[in-house]
């Protein structure tokens, strides 16, 4: 049974005939545990479609499953509920608070949700663990390299513990050190949490680290990869199709 589900998506922007296609009717599925990247050339609509299925942004048409529940109808309160309760998300802007340290920014969505103290705790301690961020509870986050702020802002989306993971190019941000660190990190969240990851990035290395691409170019699917062999070689497919789609050169990372 399919945790995701995208049926039809279509987002339109403008009116008359002004009529802008981001999304050009979208259907395909991702099974629960994925962890699944869209890519696609500069203006494909990658974004946009993470934002529907984040149930950010509303379809023009179409629906959105997660979980065989159909979000496409709820109202602005329950989806609000929905993503507080049950989705992660990590962005390029880290979008931290300055004036909390590592540790309360980390803990915020429960303290926002009036949880336990003592759960909260025991929480946090284990997100920072998995994230190797124990060290750095007390710090500031202009305190923390770029890359440590990145795994803040992961732990953040984690410490909720929920069944999916949004991640709008996470690495964009960060140097290739601290991007492989972040990468590797979202994989073990991945294989030891059960947790299905959807990564939205242009970046052919980023991307090797998923199980699956779906390509979308002018809105609407262009192809899929699966990674059947070794990183190495599912990152040279990437760039294969990236150099057939029109968004991408050829380099090598291994």
């Amino acid at each position: 049974m399919a945790f995701i589900e995208a049926r039809n998506l279509r987002k339109l922007y403008g009116r008359g005939g002004n009529l802008v296609t981001a999304i050009g009717g979208l259907s395909f599925t991702i099974e629960a545990g994925e962890f699944v990247g869209i890519m696609g050339p500069s203006g494909a609509g990658k974004s946009t479609l993470l934002n529907l299925l984040a149930t950010l942004d509303q379809p023009t048409s179409g629906e959105v499953l997660i979980d065989q529940e159909n979000l496409t109808y709820l109202s602005k309160a329950a989806l609000a509920k929905f993503r507080r309760q049950r989705l992660g998300f990590i962005f390029q802007d880290f979008n931290l608070l300055p004036g909390l340290t590592v540790e309360e920014n980390i803990v915020l969505p429960l303290t926002l949700a009036h949880t336990p103290l003592a759960q909260i705790q025991t929480a946090c301690q284990t997100v920072s663990r998995i994230l190797g961020l124990t060290d750095l509870l007390t710090a500031a986050p202009d305190e923390i390299s770029l890359g440590q702020q990145q795994r803040v802002a992961c732990a953040r989306a984690m410490i909720t513990q929920p069944q999916l993971l949004f991640a709008d190019e996470p690495t964009g941000s960060l140097d290739s050190q601290a991007a492989t660190e972040l990468l590797q990190y979202l994989t073990a969240i991945n294989q030891r949490e059960h947790t299905t990851i959807l990564l939205v990035t242009h970046d052919a290395f980023t991307a090797s680290f998923c199980q699956r691409i779906i390509f979308i170019k002018d809105g609407m699917l262009f192809a899929e990869l699966r990674r059947q062999k070794t990183r190495a070689a599912f990152f040279q497919q990437v760039i294969d199709m990236q150099a057939t789609i029109g968004g991408g050169q050829k380099y090598d990372l291994f």
